[in-house]
């Protein structure tokens, strides 16, 4: 767990959850796992068949699955104290898996958004999924959602509501409602700049260092 330098001495960032104070056994068999397994079985349906026909409407039923159960999985898990590193795990990957369909199918019907979505697909398959496996370093962090335990600015820029909103949210909305590659590129930029600062930050950091900053 987390050493005695903890948030219990600190108030909570805003929007961020209380780390449970008894962790679940790690088990697959949890039902936020059934949560995001049935947003990834059916938002993969949806993509797939929004590839086959070019229906861009497939597209964004797809994207609203995933949404709205990426959002219920998590409420499940702290709900029911369900929360596990195998869990995270699973998340971080069934969003990645989504979002590159999703992305990839936009792609495909609207060839010149290319720039931003193939930078925003470099960023978020790669640096975003290296930083989200960071808290595997801390024991004790059962997932980025608890980051601020470790590093306050990093979780703010990353993973506080306002960070994530910013971080995938805001990219996807601006394609979808404005089809402007300069402003969504601009965005995305924006978005590199802060994952490279999160990354320099990160590295400043020994291993294993569950300390609040």
């Amino acid at each position: 767990m987390p050493s005695s330098t903890n948030s219990a001495s600190q108030p909570l960032p805003w929007g961020a959850p209380a780390l449970p104070a008894v962790l679940h056994h790690d088990t697959p068999w949890t039902w936020p796992n059934l949560v995001t397994a049935t947003r990834l079985v059916v938002g993969l349906v949806l993509f797939t068949m929004a590839a086959l026909t070019g229906n861009e409407t497939l597209n964004y039923y797809g994207l609203a699955v995933y949404w709205s159960l990426d959002i219920l999985d998590g409420a499940v898990a702290r709900k029911l104290n369900q929360e596990t590193l195998l869990g995270g795990q699973f998340d971080i990957l069934s969003d990645r898996l989504l979002v590159a369909f999703f992305y990839l199918n936009e792609l495909y019907l609207h060839p010149g958004m290319a720039v931003p979505i193939v930078l925003f697909l470099l960023q978020f398959m790669g640096i975003d999924h290296f930083l989200s496996n960071q808290y595997l370093r801390h024991p004790g962090i059962i997932s980025p959602n608890y980051y601020y335990l470790v590093d306050r600015k990093i979780w703010q820029l990353n993973w506080s509501p306002a960070g994530k909103a910013f971080n995938t949210g805001l990219v996807t909305l601006l394609l979808i409602f404005t089809g402007s590659a300069v402003l969504v590129s601009a965005v995305v930029l924006a978005i590199l700049a802060i994952k490279v600062y999160s990354v320099i930050l990160l590295q400043r950091r020994p291993m294993g260092d569950a300390a609040v900053r």
